[in-house]
């Protein structure tokens, strides 16, 4: 008498053995970005009513309605072109991560913050004796100004040109490291933004005088204007992304093409450091805790990654955590 069919390959599957299936092919930053876009919506709707919070329930239920409808189609496997899959989850996963900065422009006045400049002044004053921003004044000349607010500016075309040609054109270790470290800045510093909100130097100190800038402050004076989340001081996403990629981009110098842009990406990392207190946006603590996100996301991303590449490879059924968007011979090749 022939044996019944196995699990393994009738053609349809329980409900429960469906979500069973979904959740193995979760990686460690499908969990993350849940965690976090869940984390985020549930503040600002315990958060009193107001216009701000208004905007910012919409902004951040998209958000989190976005990444749970990525994954659970790329996850799920409900779309069964392998290519398609992994560009719906390049898109749902990745885009929502910045895209909370601008909801974070409604969010974190909708939690009528209780600002903390006067203690994170403070902790300057007292490790350093003043804050930088203060002694730096002295240094309030337009061809200096104007020298820092590039590069502070350049902060914003420097996320753009590491991560998105990244995304979509690299893959193996690297690119897992590279994505899960700053999956880890960008949600680290956001939430960070809810526990310690704060103003910055700027607005908390007088100055005897305003800053004395041209064309490229005022572009940074517009864009902070436009798009600032006002109160996103603690820790300083401004230092953690440089720094975190410049780590990156070091660690891996013996590859192309780190080999040649590790030294230029480390020098505007560290003048975009100087640039955040210069321009009076951050208190010496802010850039002290971005560096310290930046090592600590390099660090675990590094561990996390020698488990992330083994999924989908040498029998395991898993997705790998980055489906190719390429042909491939095979899933153990999805990480190359």
């Amino acid at each position: 008498m022939p044996s019944p069919p196995s699990a393994s390959v009738h053609p349809k599957r329980s409900t429960s053995g469906v979500l069973a299936a979904t959740l193995a092919n979760f990686a460690i930053q499908d969990w993350g970005a849940l965690a976090f876009h869940a984390y985020m919506t549930t503040r600002v709707l315990l958060a009193p009513d107001s216009p701000d919070a208004t905007i910012a329930r919409r902004f951040s239920a998209v958000l989190l309605l976005i990444t749970v409808t990525a994954l659970a189609l790329t996850r799920g496997e409900l779309i069964k072109s392998q290519r398609a899959r992994a560009l719906v989850y390049r898109i749902g996963l990745f885009a929502p991560m910045p895209g909370s900065y601008f909801a974070l422009k409604h969010l974190l006045p909708a939690l009528q913050p209780h600002l903390l400049d006067d203690a994170l002044h403070h902790l300057d004053v007292l490790v350093l004796g003043q804050t930088p921003s203060v002694w730096l004044a002295q240094f309030n000349t337009p061809h200096v100004v104007e020298w820092f607010s590039f590069f502070y500016y350049s902060y914003f075309w420097l996320l753009a040109l590491v991560l998105l040609p990244s995304l979509f054109l690299d893959h193996g270790r690297r690119f897992v490291e590279l994505m899960l470290g700053g999956f880890i800045v960008c949600a680290c510093a956001h939430i960070g933004y809810t526990l310690v909100p704060g103003a910055g130097p700027h607005a908390a100190i007088h100055f005897a005088e305003p800053i004395h800038g041209g064309f490229w402050w005022g572009q940074v004076e517009r864009t902070v204007a436009a798009a600032g989340a006002q109160f996103d001081i603690f820790p300083s996403l401004h230092t953690g992304y440089p720094a975190f990629f410049a780590i990156h981009f070091f660690l891996n110098r013996r590859e192309r093409p780190y080999r040649y842009t590790w030294p230029i990406l480390t020098f505007f990392s560290l003048n975009i450091m100087v640039a955040t207190l210069l321009l009076r946006w951050h208190w010496a603590i802010d850039v002290g805790a971005g560096l310290t996100l930046a090592f600590v996301a390099q660090r675990v991303a590094h561990h996390l990654s020698a488990r992330e590449l083994a999924r989908g490879a040498d029998g395991d059924p898993r997705q790998p955590v980055w489906e190719p968007l390429g042909p491939t011979s095979g899933r153990a090749k999805a990480l190359g």
